[in-house]
């Protein structure tokens, strides 16, 4: 559990994070915002008092001197006026007057125009206003902003034990979203312990919450469901395994048998007449032709569950061309029948040795099964091979079964074989990906189907 419980902690920090962020880019605006009115409304005081000064003083010459020292928080602003050449005309207090330098000179000049200045006097921060009064002349008017200071510092004050209380909140906040946001990764943790304990993967995963976690959870159902499958498919490849082993010794019983026999007939070859010694070198011959036809077949069908099987080189091949070699080694090997193709130039991917291997078994079943005489029909069209013949046809319930292995029909037990031919074909056409069928033909006979796949780069040739 201790993933959930460092995921929780980050969450809440994350959130804590956030929110301590968001709390100080606010304090930090309502600090500059109150800076920012404090400071214009001790500028609009001085402003006003300046254009006071510059209506009146026309009528009354003293209004400019009606002003006290600046260092009373309680005075009115300190009032100074002077001349272009520098001359103080009227100050505030002649043992503190206001600095006179150029640019005051030049606002009374009138090459200036009015501007704002902090200044220190006597030890106390003032801020002076200096504006133009009448042709020649200036007035300088200051007023103490440590007021001001003394308000933002309240205000800063006021705003950090805000963010305090914030950041409390927030914490109090981010811990109580974390445990409910991690509370479905804590079941999902959960159900993945229960089923690595019982391993079982049945067990399902119900996550309530986020889309995100619902869409985990969802993805490991199917991970699990998947797994399921595989561990399904193992065990029924053991069982396959089991019954080719079980039905590989029934099958070679009848035919180790027949051999024995024989050759217990040839240990009394001088009872034997010639033409019954022949009879059984020709029976041993057929026996043996018989037996190594199956023990190949039994080695093909092994390579299938061989992980090192599937190392076989593939290649890009015309399965046209691959097809029409089959033909000509059919013919040769069945001359009581006749083989009429269509082929249409395909390319594939695949194993020639075992693509040979297949078209040729699907060859062999329809000749095995065709009345003397008859024609086979090979076509080959869209990356579709079919094989149709005219034998006795299959047995509906018996389709679905044909390419199992050591299956035969009611119409083949009568026909030599082991019924490993087609699995042989389904074999094949699963390592490339190709779908094996068959079906009733009309007037009578089997239509087999081997659909192949557009050809696509070897993965493993990567």
């Amino acid at each position: 559990m201790r993933l959930p419980g460092s995921l929780r902690a980050r969450i809440a920090l994350f959130c804590v994070a956030a929110i301590a962020v968001a709390l100080a880019g606010m304090g930090l605006a309502a600090y500059a915002v109150v800076a920012h009115e404090l400071d214009s409304s001790l500028d609009l005081g001085l402003r006003r008092e300046a254009t006071r000064i510059s209506r009146t003083i026309a009528t009354d010459a003293d209004v400019a001197t009606a002003s006290g020292p600046c260092r009373y928080l309680t005075a009115p602003s300190c009032v100074q006026v002077v001349a272009a050449d520098g001359h103080i005309e009227s100050e505030h207090d002649p043992n503190q007057p206001l600095p006179v330098d150029s640019a005051t000179t030049a606002v009374a000049a009138g090459t200036r125009p009015a501007y704002f200045s902090d200044i220190s006097l006597d030890g106390y921060r003032l801020r002076m206003y200096t504006a133009p009064l009448h042709s020649g002349s200036a007035v300088q008017i200051a007023q103490r902003s440590d007021p001001v200071e003394t308000s933002l510092r309240r205000v800063a004050y006021a705003l950090l034990a805000a963010a305090a209380i914030g950041t409390l909140l927030a914490i109090a906040a981010g811990l109580l979203v974390a445990r409910r946001a991690v509370a479905p990764v804590t079941i999902l943790t959960t159900a993945a312990e229960r089923i690595a304990g019982t391993r079982d993967p049945r067990h399902h995963i119900t996550v309530t919450g986020p889309d995100e976690l619902q869409s985990l959870a969802s993805s490991f159902n199917t991970m699990l469901d998947e797994l399921d499958q595989a561990l399904t498919a193992e065990r029924d490849s053991r069982a396959a395994q089991h019954r080719l082993i079980a039905d590989a010794s029934h099958e070679l019983r009848t035919p180790l048998t027949a051999l024995r026999t024989n050759i217990d007939l040839l240990g009394r070859a001088s009872r034997l007449s010639s033409t019954q010694l022949d009879e059984t070198a020709s029976a041993l011959r057929t026996q043996s032709d018989e037996l190594s036809g199956l023990v190949t077949d039994l080695i093909d069908l092994a390579r299938a569950d061989d992980p090192s099987a599937a190392s076989e080189p593939f290649e890009d091949l015309r399965l046209d061309l691959l097809v029409a070699d089959c033909l000509r080694a059919a013919e040769r090997h069945w001359p009581t029948v006749t083989f009429e193709s269509d082929l249409q130039p395909t390319t594939i991917l695949g194993a020639p040795a075992r693509l040979t291997r297949a078209i040729t078994n699907l060859l062999d079943n329809a000749a095995n099964f065709s009345p003397p005489q008859a024609t086979i029909h090979v076509a080959l069209h869209h990356h579709d091979l079919t094989v149709r013949d005219h034998g006795p046809g299959i047995p509906p319930p018996d389709l679905p079964h044909i390419f199992d292995r050591f299956y035969r029909c009611t119409a083949a037990r009568t026909k030599p074989g082991h019924g490993l031919g087609l699995a042989i074909v389904k074999q094949v056409a699963d390592l490339h990906g190709a779908t094996p069928t068959a079906e009733p033909a009309p007037n009578g006979g089997t239509v087999f189907h081997l659909t192949f796949p557009p050809p696509t780069p070897d993965p493993r040739s990567q």
